[in-house]
């Protein structure tokens, strides 16, 4: 168990890095990162996926899309939605945007929590109704407040429940998923290159960030693998607990080294948004000591 831990822990700690990482890379472009990013990562991908000894799924996955091919178009629908995703997370740091995503992933446990009641019939708990209950105070103070609600916040906290229940719908979850995700979209980031780089620019880019493209890549592979590793080896709730640690150190990125400040009308709404994920994290604690508890008495 302390092993899963040590994993979960490290792969939140270099997914903080990766977030950081693009204003090494200046000045290339969101998209140029980007694409570097996913091209240097998916044969890390690949490996993980022999590692893991998965590729039989990714092999019926595609016996699928042969026998249905209205599928492919789920698939790249699938990665679309969620390169969207990564796309901000690249764009975030360099735009002074970052502590504003970072609540994004803060409030993703709660808009899971919601969906989940909305379109699955899951019931609250008591600690969730009073998470829910604070976190829409907080919304709403931040809209009155400000007259608006940062659209990176919410295309997170919106965008990936959509994508997560778009995934279980067409029954594309696990690692297969995410190899249909990540080829898709290196792809997507080869055709790009093709079209808008020639052999001088890939040259130079190479050249001037010699280090940190591949380097990219390495980091972002084995924050995939010590994540998919943790989540073998730990208990589904305290793997869900330790998931609190990566927006926690986004955070910490954002107002440390991208030096980004929360302005005092921001306060309050963000104390009770931060508030509802302190109740969600005390019953995740509660729910993790009684398992063990349980365990202990079995």
């Amino acid at each position: 168990m302390y092993k899963g831990i040590l994993l979960s822990l490290v792969a939140s700690c270099l997914f903080g890095l990766v977030y950081y990482y693009p204003v090494l890379l200046k000045p290339l472009s969101v998209v140029d990162i980007f694409c570097w990013r996913l091209l240097m990562s998916f044969p890390a991908i690949v490996l993980l996926v022999f590692a893991e000894r998965q590729w039989q799924a990714i092999v019926d996955l595609f016996k699928r899309v042969k026998a249905q091919p209205l599928l492919l178009l789920a698939l790249i629908f699938s990665a679309l939605l969620i390169a969207i995703q990564m796309l901000i997370f690249v764009w975030a740091p360099l735009s002074g945007k970052a502590l504003s995503t970072s609540l994004g992933y803060f409030m993703l446990p709660l808009t899971m929590v919601i969906s989940g009641r909305v379109f699955y019939k899951e019931r609250f708990s008591f600690l969730q109704k009073i998470a829910v209950a604070l976190a829409f105070i907080g919304v709403i103070s931040e809209v009155y407040i400000t007259g608006a609600f940062s659209w990176e916040t919410v295309i997170i906290c919106v965008g990936y429940p959509i994508y997560f229940m778009f995934r279980r719908y067409m029954n594309i979850d696990g690692i297969a998923g995410t190899f249909s995700d990540f080829f898709f979209i290196a792809l997507g980031c080869l055709i790009y290159f093709i079209i808008e780089y020639d052999m001088q620019k890939i040259v130079d880019d190479v050249v001037n960030f010699h280090i940190y493209i591949p380097l990219l890549g390495i980091i972002t592979a084995i924050a995939f693998a010590a994540y998919f590793s943790a989540s073998r080896l730990l208990p589904l709730g305290l793997f869900g607990l330790l998931g609190y640690v990566e927006p926690i150190l986004l955070a910490i990125v954002s107002i440390a080294f991208l030096h980004e400040t929360i302005s005092p009308e921001h306060l309050i709404p963000y104390g009770l948004i931060w508030g509802a994920v302190c109740v969600l994290i005390i019953e995740g604690l509660i729910y993790t000591l009684r398992n063990f508890k349980y365990k202990r008495i079995k």
